[in-house]
C-alpha cells in the first residue's frame, strides 16, 4: 500500500514499470526494447537490486543480489560440497585469469602479448565484463542516456609512460574528443566532463553551488575566497590554508615515507594545525575519490598521491594548477575503454565493425566471447570459488548458476581483490594470507538518476551541487561526449543523467570497522528504501529550482559496490622491514599463481588496475615460456 507521501514522490507506480519501462517509454508511447532485453531486465528485477535499465548492462548494475549471494557463500565457507561435485570440463589452458575488470583485461592483454599463441580463459562472476567499468543505460523521450556504474574519468595519455598508455595506443583508443555545446536560451553554465571535477580538482571551473540547509545556496564559493559562505572566520581561514596554501613541513628527502607514518587527519590537524571541521569537509572527497574511508584511517601519503589539500607545497611544477587539466568521461564512464580492450582480445565481439563508435555504442556479441580456438576466451557468470596447485598445474573450480565446474591451467592470475583471493586460493601461503588480511576495503554506492529535464539546475545556474545533510554529499551532470549519431542532448529542457557517488562515512572507528559498518549500511536497504530517500532528498534540496521528483525523474538505477576501494592505512606503502609495505610479498606470486589487482598499487583506478594485472600476466607468461 503506497502512502500519500510516497505518491507525491512518484512511488505509486510499480517498480518495474516506473523505473524500467518508465525510463524507456516516457514520452514515446512505444516499447523500444528487444524482447530479449525486455525479458532479461524485467525477470531479474528484485526488490534489492532494483531495475538495471536497458542494453547490455541491464542485468549487471553493480553487485546484484545474485552476485552478492554467491560472494557471501564463498565468504562464509559454504562451498566445500561444490568442490567434490565439480564437473571436469576437460579443458586445459595456459593461463586462467580470475576477474574481468581492468586488472583481468590487463592480465589477458599482457599474457597474450608475451606468450603469443598460448591459451587464456578469463572468468568473470558478472553477466558482463568490465568490473566497475560498466555503464547504466536509459532511454527517455527517444534519447539514449548513459551513466557510469563506478569507474569514471580519464585523461588521454601524453606519450607512453605506463602500461595503460601502451594499451591505449595498441587497442586504438582515440586521443582527441569532442563534447556537446550547451543549447539553451540561457547559455553559459559551466559543466564538467566527468563526475569528479566538481568534488575538488576542477571545482572552480564548474558552476557549482553548496547548499547550507536553511541558509540556502551559495554558488561558486571560491570566487570570492569564501566571503559568502556561512562559516565562522576561523574555519574560513583554515579552509583557505588547506586549499590554497603551499606551506611545507618536511624536506623532500624521505617525504613519502614520512607521510606514510601518519593519517591524513593527523597531517591536517596535528602537522598543519587546522580545525577538525576541515577534515570533516574533506572526508567525503577522500572517500569518494580513491580510498572509501575517512581521513582518520587513511595514510597521508595516499592524500599526497591524489593531490589533496595541504599537499601543494610538496608538488613541483604545474601539477597543482587544475585550470588546464581536463578530466574526461566517456558516456558510460570508463566502460568504453574496457570494451575496446575486449574488442582487441576477442576480435568481432562488439558491434558491427572495429570503429570506436561501434565499440562505444554497438551490441556485445556474447556468443563470441567464449568460443573454442580463440587465444583469449571470456566466460561470464562464472564465479571462481577454489583455486589450488596440483603438481604441474592449477585446478580452478567455479560455479555457473547452480552447477560447479573445474578446469586446469598451467598458471593462474588472480585479478581480484584480496578479499576474494584469500578466500579462493586454497593453498595460499600463510605469509601472503597474513598480508592480505591487513588490507582494508570500503564500499560505495553509485546512483544514476535519469531526468526528464534539468531546468531546476538551469534555474539555479549550476551543473553540480554539494550539501551537508541528507543523501550522500553531492551530485552532478556531465557534458555529453560526441560519439556518433547516438550522442545525448545537452539542453536543460531535454533528458539528462545526474550521478551521485555516495560514500559511507563512520569516523572515529578503526579502518576494519568503518568498512564493515559501511558495507552493512550499503547492503541493508532495499531498492525502494534508497529510491524513497533519493526522491525525498532531491525534492528538499532542489526545491528552489522548482524540482518535482514525481514529474522530473524518469528512472533510478543503483550500483552497489561492497569493496570498491582499498583504504591504505599508515605503513601500507613503505612499512615493514623491507620498506615495501604490505604488497611486496604478494606481487612475487606463488609458483604458478600470480596476483594482480589495482589494490596492489594502493589505488583502485583503471591505470593501476591495468598495470598490476599486466604485471601478473607477464609473470604467468614467463612461468610457462
Amino acid at each position: 500500500m503506497t502512502n500519500k507521501k510516497d505518491k507525491v514522490l512518484g512511488l505509486d507506480v510499480n517498480i518495474t514499470r516506473r523505473d524500467f519501462l518508465g525510463a524507456t517509454l516516457v514520452g514515446s508511447g512505444t516499447a523500444l526494447l528487444s524482447p530479449r532485453l525486455a525479458g532479461a531486465s524485467t525477470s531479474n528485477v528484485d526488490a534489492w537490486t532494483g531495475p538495471g535499465g536497458i542494453g547490455d548492462y541491464a542485468t549487471a548494475n553493480g553487485n546484484t543480489a545474485a552476485v552478492r549471494d554467491a560472494a557471501h557463500l564463498i565468504r562464509d565457507g559454504m562451498t566445500s560440497g561444490l568442490s567434490k561435485d565439480a564437473q571436469d570440463t576437460g579443458e586445459v589452458f595456459d593461463t586462467v585469469v580470475v576477474g574481468g575488470g581492468f586488472s583481468g583485461l590487463g592480465a589477458a592483454f599482457e599474457f597474450q602479448r608475451h606468450a603469443p599463441g598460448k591459451s587464456c580463459l578469463l572468468l568473470d562472476n558478472h553477466s558482463i565484463f568490465g568490473g566497475e567499468a560498466r555503464q547504466n543505460e536509459f532511454e527517455v523521450d527517444g534519447y539514449r542516456l548513459w551513466g557510469p556504474q563506478g569507474s569514471n574519468g580519464f585523461m588521454p595519455p601524453v606519450g607512453i609512460s605506463t602500461l595503460s598508455d601502451e594499451v591505449w595506443k595498441e587497442v586504438g583508443m582515440p586521443y582527441d574528443y569532442e563534447y556537446m555545446d550547451q543549447t539553451s536560451p540561457v547559455k553559459g553554465i559551466r559543466t564538467a566532463w566527468d563526475s569528479y571535477d566538481a568534488m575538488y580538482w576542477g571545482e572552480k571551473n564548474v558552476d557549482m553551488a553548496h547548499h547550507f540547509g536553511e541558509k540556502g545556496w551559495v554558488r561558486n564559493i571560491w570566487d570570492d575566497n569564501l566571503k559568502r559562505v556561512p562559516w565562522d572566520d576561523q574555519l574560513k581561514a583554515d579552509m583557505l590554508r588547506a586549499f590554497k596554501g603551499k606551506d611545507t613541513y618536511h624536506n623532500k628527502e624521505g617525504l613519502e615515507a614520512w607521510l606514510d607514518t601518519m593519517t591524513y587527519k593527523a597531517y591536517l590537524e596535528d602537522v598543519m594545525g587546522l580545525d577538525a571541521r576541515v577534515t570533516e569537509y574533506l572526508d567525503p572527497i577522500v572517500a569518494t575519490a580513491d580510498f572509501g574511508l575517512c581521513s582518520d584511517v587513511v595514510s597521508a601519503y595516499g592524500a599526497y598521491l591524489i593531490q589533496m589539500p595541504g599537499m601543494a607545497g610538496y608538488v613541483s611544477g604545474d601539477s597543482y594548477d587544475f585550470d588546464e587539466i581536463k578530466i574526461m568521461s566517456f558516456p558510460g564512464g570508463n566502460t568504453t575503454y574496457a570494451r575496446r580492450i575486449v574488442q582487441h582480445l576477442v576480435p568481432g565481439s562488439i558491434g558491427n565493425d572495429d570503429s570506436f563508435e561501434q565499440t562505444a555504442n554497438g551490441k556485445v556479441h556474447f556468443n563470441r566471447l567464449d568460443k573454442s580456438g580463440q587465444a583469449t576466451r571470456i566466460r561470464l557468470n562464472a564465479t571462481a570459488f577454489d583455486v589450488q596447485h596440483n603438481n604441474d598445474h592449477v585446478v580452478v573450480r567455479y560455479v555457473v548458476g547452480n552447477k560447479a565446474y573445474k578446469v586446469r591451467a598451467k598458471t593462474v592470475v588472480m585479478a581480484t581483490g584480496g578479499w576474494v583471493a584469500r578466500r579462493t586460493v586454497s593453498d595460499m601461503s600463510a605469509a601472503v594470507r597474513d598480508d592480505y588480511n591487513q588490507f582494508r576495503h570500503a564500499p560505495i554506492l553509485v546512483v544514476n538518476v535519469a531526468l526528464n529535464n534539468w531546468r531546476f539546475l538551469e534555474k539555479l545556474g549550476i551543473s553540480a551541487a554539494r550539501w551537508y545533510d541528507g543523501f550522500g554529499f553531492m551530485g552532478s551532470i556531465r557534458a555529453p561526449m560526441k560519439v556518433g549519431e547516438t550522442t545525448a542532448p545537452f539542453d536543460p529542457g531535454k533528458p539528462m543523467v545526474m550521478t551521485f557517488y555516495v560514500p559511507f562515512l563512520h569516523p572515529g572507528h578503526d579502518a576494519l570497522t568503518q568498512g564493515s559498518i559501511g558495507r552493512a549500511e550499503l547492503l541493508g536497504k532495499s531498492y525502494a528504501d534508497y529510491e524513497r530517500e533519493i526522491r525525498s532528498h532531491m525534492n528538499r534540496v532542489f526545491a528552489d529550482g522548482g524540482f518535482d521528483a514525481k514529474r522530473d525523474i524518469a528512472g533510478i538505477i543503483l550500483n552497489r559496490w561492497g569493496h570498491a576501494y582499498i583504504a591504505p592505512q599508515p605503513g601500507f606503502h613503505f612499512g615493514g622491514d623491507d620498506g615495501h609495505g604490505l604488497v611486496g610479498r604478494i606481487k612475487e606470486g606463488e609458483d604458478r599463481i600470480f596476483y594482480g589487482h589495482s589494490e596492489l598499487g594502493a589505488r583502485m583506478n583503471y591505470r593501476n588496475a591495468i598495470a598490476e594485472g599486466g604485471r601478473a600476466g607477464r609473470q604467468a607468461a614467463e612461468r610457462i615460456t
